[in-house]
Protein backbone atom coordinates (compact mmCIF):
# COMPACT_ATOMS: atom_id res chain seq x y z
CA UNK A 1 0.00 0.00 0.00
CA UNK A 2 1.40 3.26 -0.90
CA UNK A 3 0.57 6.81 0.74
CA UNK A 4 2.46 9.55 -0.29
CA UNK A 5 5.20 7.43 -1.53
CA UNK A 6 5.63 5.12 1.47
CA UNK A 7 5.32 1.78 0.91
CA UNK A 8 3.21 0.71 3.72
CA UNK A 9 3.90 -3.33 4.10
CA UNK A 10 7.30 -3.47 2.40
CA UNK A 11 10.94 -2.56 3.58
CA UNK A 12 11.12 -1.13 6.92
CA UNK A 13 8.14 -0.71 9.32
CA UNK A 14 7.15 3.25 8.73
CA UNK A 15 7.99 4.99 12.04
CA UNK A 16 4.36 6.99 13.14
CA UNK A 17 4.79 10.05 16.29
CA UNK A 18 1.80 10.99 17.48
CA UNK A 19 0.81 14.59 18.33
CA UNK A 20 -0.93 15.33 21.15
CA UNK A 21 -0.97 19.29 21.68
CA UNK A 22 -3.75 20.52 23.28
CA UNK A 23 -3.81 24.26 21.33
CA UNK A 24 -2.68 25.80 18.36
CA UNK A 25 0.73 26.56 19.63
CA UNK A 26 1.59 23.28 21.37
CA UNK A 27 0.61 21.30 18.38
CA UNK A 28 2.90 23.37 15.93
CA UNK A 29 5.58 23.02 17.61
CA UNK A 30 5.20 19.49 18.16
CA UNK A 31 4.75 19.37 14.24
CA UNK A 32 8.05 21.15 13.62
CA UNK A 33 9.64 19.13 16.18
CA UNK A 34 8.73 15.56 14.75
CA UNK A 35 9.31 16.67 10.87
CA UNK A 36 12.73 17.21 11.58
CA UNK A 37 12.84 13.37 12.99
CA UNK A 38 12.91 10.37 11.19
CA UNK A 39 8.86 10.13 11.45
CA UNK A 40 7.56 9.68 8.04
CA UNK A 41 3.96 9.60 9.60
CA UNK A 42 2.76 12.21 11.82
CA UNK A 43 -0.89 10.71 13.84
CA UNK A 44 -2.71 14.31 14.72
CA UNK A 45 -4.65 12.40 18.22
CA UNK A 46 -7.58 14.61 17.72
CA UNK A 47 -9.29 13.58 20.54
CA UNK A 48 -6.10 15.83 22.45
CA UNK A 49 -6.72 18.90 20.33
CA UNK A 50 -8.75 21.49 22.35
CA UNK A 51 -10.05 19.63 25.07
CA UNK A 52 -12.07 21.92 27.00
CA UNK A 53 -14.32 22.82 24.00
CA UNK A 54 -17.59 21.20 23.53
CA UNK A 55 -18.08 18.95 20.59
CA UNK A 56 -19.09 21.88 17.99
CA UNK A 57 -16.43 24.23 18.89
CA UNK A 58 -14.05 21.12 18.94
CA UNK A 59 -15.28 20.26 15.52
CA UNK A 60 -14.84 23.89 14.30
CA UNK A 61 -11.22 24.27 15.60
CA UNK A 62 -10.28 20.47 14.10
CA UNK A 63 -11.26 21.91 10.90
CA UNK A 64 -10.17 25.07 11.10
CA UNK A 65 -6.44 23.48 12.13
CA UNK A 66 -6.42 20.80 9.44
CA UNK A 67 -5.01 22.72 6.66
CA UNK A 68 -2.63 24.68 8.59
CA UNK A 69 -1.22 21.35 9.81
CA UNK A 70 -0.93 19.70 6.60
CA UNK A 71 0.88 22.88 4.66
CA UNK A 72 3.32 22.53 7.95
CA UNK A 73 4.27 18.82 7.28
CA UNK A 74 5.15 18.88 3.76
CA UNK A 75 4.23 16.86 0.64
CA UNK A 76 6.59 14.58 1.93
CA UNK A 77 5.23 12.81 5.15
CA UNK A 78 1.54 11.12 5.33
CA UNK A 79 -1.01 12.50 8.02
CA UNK A 80 -3.41 9.48 9.93
CA UNK A 81 -5.93 10.97 12.37
CA UNK A 82 -7.05 9.45 14.98
CA UNK A 83 -9.66 10.13 17.31
CA UNK A 84 -9.69 8.00 20.21
CA UNK A 85 -12.08 7.89 23.14
CA UNK A 86 -12.12 7.95 26.75
CA UNK A 87 -13.73 4.55 26.57
CA UNK A 88 -10.15 3.22 23.81
CA UNK A 89 -8.02 5.03 26.59
CA UNK A 90 -8.86 8.81 24.60
CA UNK A 91 -9.47 12.15 26.09
CA UNK A 92 -12.93 12.59 24.83
CA UNK A 93 -15.81 11.46 25.78
CA UNK A 94 -17.73 10.54 22.61
CA UNK A 95 -20.99 8.55 21.68
CA UNK A 96 -20.37 6.73 18.10
CA UNK A 97 -22.93 9.56 16.12
CA UNK A 98 -20.44 12.63 17.22
CA UNK A 99 -17.30 10.17 16.36
CA UNK A 100 -18.61 9.30 12.97
CA UNK A 101 -19.86 13.02 12.59
CA UNK A 102 -16.27 14.25 13.69
CA UNK A 103 -14.45 11.59 11.53
CA UNK A 104 -16.42 12.35 8.31
CA UNK A 105 -16.22 15.73 8.30
CA UNK A 106 -11.91 15.52 8.46
CA UNK A 107 -12.73 12.83 5.55
CA UNK A 108 -14.97 15.36 3.71
CA UNK A 109 -12.59 18.70 4.56
CA UNK A 110 -9.29 16.87 3.55
CA UNK A 111 -10.69 15.96 -0.10
CA UNK A 112 -12.73 19.22 -0.44
CA UNK A 113 -9.12 20.74 -1.39
CA UNK A 114 -6.82 20.09 -4.47
CA UNK A 115 -4.64 18.52 -2.72
CA UNK A 116 -5.63 15.76 0.31
CA UNK A 117 -5.24 16.96 3.60
CA UNK A 118 -5.85 13.29 5.22
CA UNK A 119 -4.09 10.73 4.39
CA UNK A 120 -4.70 7.75 6.41
CA UNK A 121 -7.82 7.57 9.18
CA UNK A 122 -7.95 5.37 11.78
CA UNK A 123 -11.42 3.87 13.31
CA UNK A 124 -11.32 2.07 16.93
CA UNK A 125 -13.42 -1.37 15.32
CA UNK A 126 -14.85 -2.19 18.38
CA UNK A 127 -17.24 0.99 18.09
CA UNK A 128 -21.09 0.00 16.67
CA UNK A 129 -20.32 -1.72 13.54
CA UNK A 130 -23.05 1.04 11.81
CA UNK A 131 -20.37 3.57 12.76
CA UNK A 132 -17.10 1.82 11.76
CA UNK A 133 -19.17 0.90 8.46
CA UNK A 134 -20.27 4.52 8.13
CA UNK A 135 -16.48 5.87 8.50
CA UNK A 136 -15.16 3.22 6.69
CA UNK A 137 -17.32 4.10 3.21
CA UNK A 138 -16.83 7.24 3.77
CA UNK A 139 -12.93 7.03 3.64
CA UNK A 140 -13.02 4.27 0.49
CA UNK A 141 -15.37 6.54 -1.18
CA UNK A 142 -12.23 9.61 -1.27
CA UNK A 143 -9.76 6.60 -1.41
CA UNK A 144 -8.38 7.36 2.12
CA UNK A 145 -6.96 3.86 3.42
CA UNK A 146 -8.60 3.13 6.94
CA UNK A 147 -6.54 1.87 9.48
CA UNK A 148 -8.51 -0.30 11.72
CA UNK A 149 -7.93 -0.53 15.92
CA UNK A 150 -8.54 -2.57 19.06
CA UNK A 151 -7.02 -1.81 22.02
CA UNK A 152 -6.23 -3.97 25.10
CA UNK A 153 -5.01 -2.43 28.50
CA UNK A 154 -5.39 -4.69 30.14
CA UNK A 155 -4.10 -8.08 28.86
CA UNK A 156 -2.68 -9.71 26.19
CA UNK A 157 -5.02 -12.71 24.25
CA UNK A 158 -4.04 -15.51 23.31
CA UNK A 159 -2.61 -16.10 19.74
CA UNK A 160 -5.48 -17.47 18.04
CA UNK A 161 -7.70 -14.50 19.62
CA UNK A 162 -5.43 -11.83 17.84
CA UNK A 163 -4.87 -13.16 14.88
CA UNK A 164 -8.64 -13.65 14.46
CA UNK A 165 -9.13 -10.04 15.48
CA UNK A 166 -6.84 -8.53 12.86
CA UNK A 167 -8.46 -10.99 10.12
CA UNK A 168 -11.61 -9.64 11.08
CA UNK A 169 -10.96 -6.01 11.33
CA UNK A 170 -9.79 -6.68 7.42
CA UNK A 171 -12.75 -8.51 6.28
CA UNK A 172 -14.74 -5.36 7.94
CA UNK A 173 -12.92 -3.18 5.43
CA UNK A 174 -10.09 -2.02 7.39
CA UNK A 175 -7.05 -1.53 5.07
CA UNK A 176 -4.43 -1.96 7.87
CA UNK A 177 -5.63 -3.93 10.64
CA UNK A 178 -4.19 -2.70 14.12
CA UNK A 179 -3.76 -4.52 17.47
CA UNK A 180 -2.30 -2.82 20.54
CA UNK A 181 -2.21 -5.07 23.46
CA UNK A 182 -0.99 -5.07 27.63
CA UNK A 183 1.75 -8.24 27.96
CA UNK A 184 2.14 -9.33 31.92
CA UNK A 185 5.15 -11.48 31.62
CA UNK A 186 7.73 -12.15 28.62
CA UNK A 187 5.95 -14.98 27.19
CA UNK A 188 2.84 -12.58 26.14
CA UNK A 189 4.87 -10.46 24.29
CA UNK A 190 5.98 -13.66 22.29
CA UNK A 191 2.50 -14.24 22.12
CA UNK A 192 1.92 -10.75 20.06
CA UNK A 193 4.97 -11.44 18.20
CA UNK A 194 4.32 -14.85 17.18
CA UNK A 195 0.76 -13.57 16.17
CA UNK A 196 2.02 -10.82 13.86
CA UNK A 197 4.38 -13.05 11.93
CA UNK A 198 1.08 -15.42 11.04
CA UNK A 199 -0.68 -12.33 9.80
CA UNK A 200 2.13 -11.05 7.42
CA UNK A 201 2.68 -14.76 5.93
CA UNK A 202 -1.38 -14.47 5.31
CA UNK A 203 0.06 -11.48 2.67
CA UNK A 204 -3.54 -10.36 2.72
CA UNK A 205 -1.82 -6.73 3.02
CA UNK A 206 -0.14 -4.34 5.65
CA UNK A 207 -0.99 -4.32 9.50
CA UNK A 208 0.34 -3.15 12.77
CA UNK A 209 1.02 -5.00 15.93
CA UNK A 210 2.30 -3.90 19.19
CA UNK A 211 2.86 -5.21 23.06
CA UNK A 212 2.53 -1.72 24.84
CA UNK A 213 4.26 -0.56 28.03
CA UNK A 214 7.96 -1.04 28.92
CA UNK A 215 7.81 -4.82 29.10
CA UNK A 216 6.29 -4.78 25.27
CA UNK A 217 9.12 -2.27 24.32
CA UNK A 218 10.81 -4.70 22.29
CA UNK A 219 8.18 -5.50 19.73
CA UNK A 220 8.34 -1.61 18.62
CA UNK A 221 11.91 -2.05 17.78
CA UNK A 222 11.86 -5.66 16.08
CA UNK A 223 8.45 -4.70 14.27
CA UNK A 224 9.90 -5.66 10.64
CA UNK A 225 11.67 -9.29 11.68
CA UNK A 226 7.76 -10.19 12.73
CA UNK A 227 5.94 -8.71 9.48
CA UNK A 228 4.47 -5.43 11.57
CA UNK A 229 4.10 -2.64 9.08
CA UNK A 230 4.66 0.45 11.10
CA UNK A 231 5.80 1.19 14.66
CA UNK A 232 4.99 4.04 17.37
CA UNK A 233 7.67 6.80 18.56
CA UNK A 234 7.71 9.72 20.57
CA UNK A 235 8.66 12.87 20.55
CA UNK A 236 8.40 15.14 23.57
CA UNK A 237 4.67 13.33 25.08
CA UNK A 238 3.79 9.84 24.84
CA UNK A 239 0.08 9.23 23.69
CA UNK A 240 0.42 5.60 24.75
CA UNK A 241 2.66 3.21 27.19
CA UNK A 242 5.83 2.25 26.25
CA UNK A 243 6.48 4.56 23.40
CA UNK A 244 10.52 5.38 22.77
CA UNK A 245 11.58 8.17 21.35
CA UNK A 246 11.91 9.01 17.71
CA UNK A 247 15.64 8.93 17.34
CA UNK A 248 16.23 5.66 19.16
CA UNK A 249 13.74 3.51 17.87
CA UNK A 250 14.66 4.62 14.16
CA UNK A 251 18.32 3.06 15.15
CA UNK A 252 17.19 0.11 16.77
CA UNK A 253 14.84 -0.61 13.36
CA UNK A 254 18.13 -0.31 11.39
CA UNK A 255 20.54 -1.87 13.74
CA UNK A 256 17.63 -4.78 14.10
CA UNK A 257 17.07 -5.33 10.58
CA UNK A 258 16.42 -9.18 9.55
Amino acid sequence: MSVRGLELGAGRPKIIVPLVGADDDALRAQAIATCASPARILEWRVDCFAPQADAAEHRERVLAMLPQLRAQMGEERALLVTVRTAAEGGQRELPDGELAALLCALIEASTAQDEPLVDLVDIEMARGAETVAQVTAAAHARHIPVVGSFHDFHATPPLGEITRILREQRRRGADIPKIAVTPRSPEEVLTLLAASSEIAADGEGPHIAISMGTLGAVSRAAAETFGSAATFAQVGEASAPGQLDVADVARLLELLRP
